[in-house]
């Protein structure tokens, strides 16, 4: 782990920030590490299509490299049988993190959607679950802003790499719904408690629960809450199926959660000619929908994405009754 360590960042409010960091990691490992210039050169030939769906809208990338994640095979044998991606040990020679917080290793993501696209890896190899992890999340989101969000993939619901808790961060402003919770008329006030405000959207597709509030330890009540909801709702004994990503603006944090039930479309699994390979993440359900396949991209209508929106989302009721309990 020592000759994998760029730079430590614990919490202090000194100079520089984590985000400055961030951007220096990605400076230096573009110059050094082959693959990752490669992947961030790549994005500036990607093509992107908006989508004008009824009521939302979303943006369509072509972004061929992604395929290694939109087509991972992400069973228990598959998982069993490859060495994990995301331990430092089976880092490739080049690659290089910053060690956050004593817990986390931040790296740079050598197939990006954006230029500045990181992946923050478990120093230890361990289940992805939010359960413990909560408080890094939220911390995450703090020392990150104003400058970037934070990305969290279910084991079950658009995470490559299920074996090993990992989040994700990208600039702010990357993701459609970003703009979309800024219009009042896609937001249904729930209830409050304890300083802590609840949402849900409308218009938009697909279900979305968003929790805002000033106070860690109640963000953190907060989202154990609707996954124990969740939980009971479905139900299931394991982490309910869902993506969610955190922000953290002025003094308090947003959580937007997308409750799912399904981690791939009926259309994944089609013959070749007509499948549809797309693998919804957390990117994918929040606007940027990554099409590795260029049949894919140039032929996706706004039905067609509607329907799988709907596929894969919890349905209105079941959300509803999570929220009433």
């Amino acid at each position: 782990m020592r000759g994998k360590i760029f730079a430590s960042f614990n919490g202090e409010k000194s100079k520089p920030a984590l985000s400055g960091l961030c951007l220096d990691l990605l400076t230096r490992q573009k110059s050094l590490w082959p693959e990752l210039s490669k992947g961030v050169a790549a994005l500036d030939h990607v093509r992107v299509r908006d989508l004008q769906c009824n009521g939302f809208s979303v943006k369509l990338q072509f972004n061929p490299a992604r395929i290694i994640s939109s087509a991972a095979p992400v069973d228990p044998q598959s998982i069993k049988q490859r060495p994990c991606f995301l331990c430092a040990e089976n880092l490739p020679e080049a690659q290089k993190g910053i060690l956050y917080r004593q817990n986390f290793l931040i790296l740079c993501n050598p197939f990006p959607i954006v230029k500045q696209h990181y992946t923050l890896s478990h120093i230890n190899h361990i289940p992805q679950s939010l359960s413990g992890a909560i408080p890094f999340l939220l911390n995450l989101a703090k020392d990150l802003s104003p400058d970037f969000d934070v990305f969290y993939n279910g084991p079950r619901a658009g995470a490559s790499a299920p074996d090993h808790l990992h989040f994700q961060a990208a600039p702010t402003g990357v993701l459609p719904v970003e703009k979309d919770l800024c219009e009042s008329h896609n937001r249904r006030p729930v209830k409050s408690m304890d300083g802590i405000f609840f949402f849900r959207t409308v218009n938009l597709g697909r279900e979305v629960l968003v929790v805002e509030g000033k106070n860690i330890d109640s963000i953190e009540t907060a989202l154990l809450t609707i996954i124990d909801r969740l939980k009971i709702a479905i139900p299931t004994s394991d982490e309910p199926m869902m993506n969610l990503f955190c922000s953290y603006r002025g003094s308090a944090w947003r959580l937007v959660i997308f409750p799912r039930r399904k981690h791939r479309p009926d259309a994944y699994y089609l013959s070749c000619r007509k499948r549809i390979l797309i693998s919804p993440g957390l990117v994918d359900m929040a606007g940027l929908v990554i099409t590795p396949v260029e049949k894919d991209f140039t032929t996706l209508d706004a039905e067609t994405m509607e329907n799988i929106y709907r596929e894969v989302s919890l349905d209105p009721e079941t959300v509803q009754r999570v929220m009433d309990a």
